[in-house]
């Protein structure tokens, strides 16, 4: 297993807007949540669209593979197997993460409640942690969603990397991003540091 610990800006890399694919230019006017909302309420986005709100800016989400979806079963199987007594698995669901950011991340680990979330979407501090599982979006989930999560106080963050096959873990969360990153490989174990006693295999994850 590959840790290091990287200064406060390290673990977040500089996105370019070529490695993206927004559904809107890009403008100094910042779209809100609730801008947002209007515009799913109005049909202008489409629920086959696949979009979700970063940073002020529209984003199409990832496409999903064969390769690609299978991680997620497997994932989102491990997960609910290992901690669905303790949290809730929100999956590909969406998360209100500031006034200008709506991300469905492919799994949130969300702070139980006995509404599941029926009063309202969660907010950070219902977050424990996301996991992202990541093929054609590499560099923009190790960037700007990384940067977006660790500013809003998401205290852990995952990568299940679908070409390498294995798992990035970021802790030691801070405004600007996160101090630590480790990677765990094909017969390695992680946990996450709200349940330490909860192990899964890498194996497990990836396939």
């Amino acid at each position: 297993m590959d840790t290091t610990r990287k200064p406060p800006d390290a673990c977040g890399e500089v996105e370019s807007m070529s490695d993206m694919a927004s559904t809107t230019e890009a403008s100094e006017r910042l779209i809100t949540v609730e801008e947002f909302d209007r515009m799913w309420e109005r049909g202008n986005i489409k629920p086959d669209d696949r979009v979700e709100l970063i940073e002020g800016r529209i984003v199409r989400r990832e496409p999903m593979n064969a390769p690609h979806a299978s991680i997620v079963a497997r994932t989102m199987a491990r997960l609910v197997h290992g901690l669905g007594d303790h949290v809730t698995i929100w999956t590909q669901l969406p998360f209100v993460a500031s006034e200008h950011s709506k991300p469905f991340p492919d799994f949130a680990l969300v702070k139980n409640r006995d509404d599941y979330y029926a009063g309202g979407l969660p907010v950070p501090h219902d977050v424990v942690a996301v996991v992202e599982v990541s093929d054609t979006r590499l560099r923009f989930d190790r960037g700007e969603k990384l940067r977006l999560y660790a500013r809003v106080g998401i205290r852990e963050y995952w990568i299940v990397n679908v070409k390498k096959k294995e798992t990035e873990l970021y802790r030691d969360q801070h405004e600007l991003g996160y101090a630590a990153r480790t990677v765990a490989t094909k017969g390695e174990n992680v946990a996450f540091t709200a349940f330490p006693d909860v192990l899964f295999s890498v194996d497990e994850l990836v396939g």
